[in-house]
């Protein structure tokens, strides 16, 4: 069973308190169980969709795709594939692979699974495979929180504090006219095993050290307060003044400041609020692995779950647990008293074994345990990893 572990040395609660969003930190030795092999990097490249614009060589610039990927007539159906020499050429002379948005990939959804449990977000994930000591991008920031998590070799970083406050996914760097910083903040050397956190808006340029590097970029994507403006638009249309006709200010504007003010008390209710952050999570999916052979087999029940199974949760954010339900792949499920007990052990020790979870489960309903994973696992709140 092949699972890496991140430790970040501290809580979801005093990260958010003491790091997210103010400044970069380096996490030393974060991954633990650290045994990632060139058959996991490799399978990875090889699944890829060759013509899909995520999948990119990169020298500074995108290197055309038509230098490393060809099209073939495969009994009367066009296909493609990658021409694997040209892209070893590539890498020699300093070339990074980048790899946006995986997904489905086993050892990859474990990591991006337990840092957006840490964070409380959805995440997308890039990786990153060079040999060289070429930047496979110029200085840049991200509009999102990444996490840069070394799995093999070292790779330079010169971070940069910003100089646009916040950005959001319209405003690239290359976008917003303002001065790339040359002096850096922060020089930092990301070893196999640490983790590296930077907010969004921080400048940085890594680059490869002439060894081999592979890291796996997270993105945190937490909504923001122009995702809530966003979804409070499809409200307004109950919003009588702003049905009227617009002629000119003097006339309209009586309407437009009530429409203000109805707009202004909607979003202060709590209760459109957490309507909104309900289905803003609604919206993501997990990926987890199929387990047909306990799920969809008739004959198959509970007691065939192995005890070293591990248990992680598909759910985002656990705080709802409070509230008395979760959310989950697109499901809103009411939860009782037992289960909210359970998956807070879950989520509280994930990854955890079906065997540990019953040694610190309340006795009183530790006979219905195996009952209610399969339950769970059946409708995709939690993964079994066997």
């Amino acid at each position: 069973m092949y699972y890496m572990h991140i430790d970040l040395g501290m809580s979801s609660q005093d990260f958010r308190q003491q790091v997210l969003y103010q400044a970069p930190k380096v996490f030393k030795g974060a991954v633990k169980d650290l045994n990632i092999t060139w058959k996991q990097i490799n399978e990875l490249y090889q699944r890829a969709n060759p013509t899909d614009e995520l999948f990119r060589l990169r020298k500074g610039e995108i290197v055309p795709i038509s230098e490393y990927v060809e099209s073939f007539d495969d009994m009367g159906r066009t296909r493609y594939r990658f021409i694997k020499s040209a892209i070893y050429h590539h890498m020699k002379h300093g070339a990074t692979i980048v790899y946006n948005r995986i997904n489905n990939e086993p050892f990859v959804d474990g990591l991006a699974k337990q840092i957006s449990h840490f964070v409380q977000a959805p995440t997308v994930v890039s990786g990153y495979l060079a040999f060289g000591s070429d930047a496979s991008f110029k200085s840049h920031w991200d509009t999102r929180d990444v996490f840069a998590v070394q799995l093999m070799g070292k790779k330079y970083w010169a971070l940069y504090k910003p100089n646009f406050e916040s950005p959001l996914y319209m405003q690239q760097s290359k976008d917003v006219d303002v001065p790339e910083p040359t002096i850096p903040d922060m020089e930092i050397v990301l070893e196999a095993g640490d983790v590296l956190y930077i907010p969004r808006g921080w400048w940085h340029n890594p680059v490869p050290m002439g060894c081999k590097t592979f890291h796996l970029a997270i993105g945190t994507f937490a909504p923001t307060g122009y995702d809530y403006m966003q979804w409070l638009v499809k409200q307004t249309p109950n919003i009588l003044p702003l049905r009227y006709n617009l002629s000119d200010w003097e006339s309209d504007k009586d309407n437009i400041i009530q429409a203000c003010n109805e707009l202004s008390a909607i979003m202060t209710d709590p209760v459109v609020y957490d309507k909104f952050m309900q289905e803003h999570m609604a919206n993501y999916r997990s990926d987890s692995a199929f387990n047909m052979q306990l799920f969809g087999n008739a004959n198959a029940d509970a007691n065939d779950i192995p005890d070293d199974a591990l248990i992680i949760s598909n759910i985002v954010d656990g705080r709802t647990l409070e509230k008395g339900y979760v959310i989950a792949n697109g499901l809103k499920i009411n939860i009782n008293d037992d289960s909210q007990y359970l998956l807070k052990q879950i989520m509280q020790y994930e990854p955890i074994s079906l065997c540990n979870l019953l040694q610190v489960t309340d006795n009183s309903i530790s006979n219905d345990v195996r009952l209610a994973i399969a339950k769970m696992a059946e409708l995709d709140i939690i993964e079994l990893v066997l």
